[in-house]
This record gives structure tokens, C-alpha cells and sequence, in this order.
């Protein structure tokens, strides 16, 4: 093999792999979304109190001003969420924002909020240990819902939760 012919195949092996990359990102071949099943704010929002000292770096928060159904159904979900946990429950904390009082659920703290609530009520938010909201996830109204909104929010607390090296 002469010493042109060994350039062009090194070139070649360097530069087509690069050449096919941009060919599939131009012609959308690849699916550009985010492996998130919840919606990312836009904005920076400091729902809860900094809990940097905590253990419990992650809070799953629901957001309803008055607990109707869909909230119920809810609150319940986030439960057996926290505890589906099993040893990763010690870092992560159910929260709900709302008036009613929660008699049931003796695992939910009811903080105030830091900010107004307007734009997240109906949701349930993961809140990372800064108290800065992340993920929403709509309220379902029917209870068949439910479920692929838990697998959603497992899914996304579990990534978020191997990914943290705030603990280490």
C-alpha cells in the first residue's frame, strides 16, 4: 500500500463518520427531545426553603389549592411513589402546597411556599434540594391516568436522583 492510498483510507475513517453525523442531524433522522417524561420550566422558580443541610434532597410537591379528586388521586400516587422507594426514601421528601390539612398522609410536609402558585397549581413538581422546581406533571382526571403519570414521575426521580452528587 503506497503511502497516498493510506492517507486517503485515514481520512476517510476520520471524516465519514463526522460527514454522517451532520447528514442525520439536518435531515431530522434523529430525535432531538429529552428523555424526560415531565415538562421542564421555563423559568427559575424557588417553590420551597433550601434544604442543602437536609438529607432529603428531593421533594416531590403537590400543588392543588383545594384537594378535590384529581388531588386525592394524587396525593395517594406520591405515596406509594415514596414508598415504592424503599432505601432511597431517605432522600426524598412528598410535600403538599395547599389549604386542606392532611390528616391521611402523615409522610407530607405542608411548608409555605416562597412564591406565588399560580402558574403550577394542579401539578405535581419535583423540587431539587435548592428549592428550585424542575419537572410539572398535570393533574390526570381520570384515575387510568394515574398510573403512566407515577411511571413518569419514577422515572424522571430516579434519573435525577442517580445523577445527583450533592450527597457524595
Amino acid at each position: 500500500m503506497n503511502k497516498n492510498k493510506f492517507l486517503l483510507l485515514f481520512v476517510l475513517c476520520c471524516a465519514l463518520p463526522l460527514v454522517l453525523a451532520k447528514l442525520v442531524l439536518e435531515f431530522g433522522w434523529f430525535n432531538a427531545g429529552s428523555s424526560s417524561r415531565g415538562a421542564w420550566l421555563t423559568e427559575e422558580v424557588y417553590l420551597l426553603p433550601d434544604a442543602s443541610k437536609v438529607p432529603k434532597h428531593w421533594r416531590i410537591v403537590v400543588v392543588a389549592e383545594d384537594c378535590s379528586q384529581p388531588c386525592q388521586q394524587a396525593l395517594h400516587t406520591v405515596k406509594q411513589l415514596y414508598v415504592g422507594l424503599g432505601r432511597k426514601q431517605t432522600q426524598v421528601q412528598p410535600v403538599y402546597l395547599g389549604a386542606t390539612s392532611l390528616a391521611d398522609y402523615p409522610m407530607f410536609t405542608q411548608p409555605k411556599p416562597l412564591t406565588s402558585l399560580t402558574t403550577l397549581q394542579q401539578k405535581i413538581v419535583l423540587v431539587d434540594q435548592r428549592g428550585l422546581a424542575l419537572l410539572t406533571y398535570p393533574l390526570p382526571e381520570q384515575a387510568a391516568e394515574m398510573a403512566d403519570t407515577a411511571k413518569a414521575i419514577r422515572a424522571d426521580l430516579m434519573k435525577l436522583m442517580n445523577y445527583d452528587r450533592t450527597s457524595v
